[in-house]
């Protein structure tokens, strides 16, 4: 019963820190990047607690794995960029994602197509987080 439970438990934290290309989010408005995200990742959760009125954005957090991921919209409330900010005990995991889904384009710089468009995916480590950045080129 305690393999069962580890199991469990293993393939919980593995999907918490799976990077958000499992679909991608930009050009989607709201309601498409709350249903995918719930099937993707169910661990994130709406926060409307501390927003910053200077941008249009939707805020998900994961207190599990103190993870956040922001969608930035625009005037059209359509998703145009996307900020996935991480505690580093989950960096090594993120970075075997991020190289196991897209191809390695630079130093710490990842790129994929879907549709036919170009995105790219960066990672940038600050003093108490990492981020990974993801764009449309």
């Amino acid at each position: 019963m305690n393999c069962v439970r580890n199991i469990v438990l293993i393939l919980l934290f593995s999907a918490s820190v799976m990077p958000v290309k499992a679909q991608n989010y930009i050009g989607l408005n709201p309601a498409e990047i709350a249903g995918l995200l719930k099937s993707a990742n169910p661990q994130f959760k709406l926060d409307r607690n501390a927003v910053n009125p200077a941008f249009k954005y939707l805020k998900y957090v994961d207190k599990i794995t103190e993870q956040t991921i922001l969608f930035f919209m625009s005037d059209k409330d359509l998703c145009t960029y996307v900020r996935w900010m991480s505690d580093y005990s989950n960096l090594n995991d993120m970075i075997n994602e991020l190289n196991e889904k897209y191809k390695k384009s630079g130093n710490n710089t990842w790129s994929y197509t879907d549709k036919g468009e170009n995105y790219t995916v960066k990672l940038e480590e600050e003093e108490w987080f990492f981020t990974v950045s993801f764009r449309k080129n």
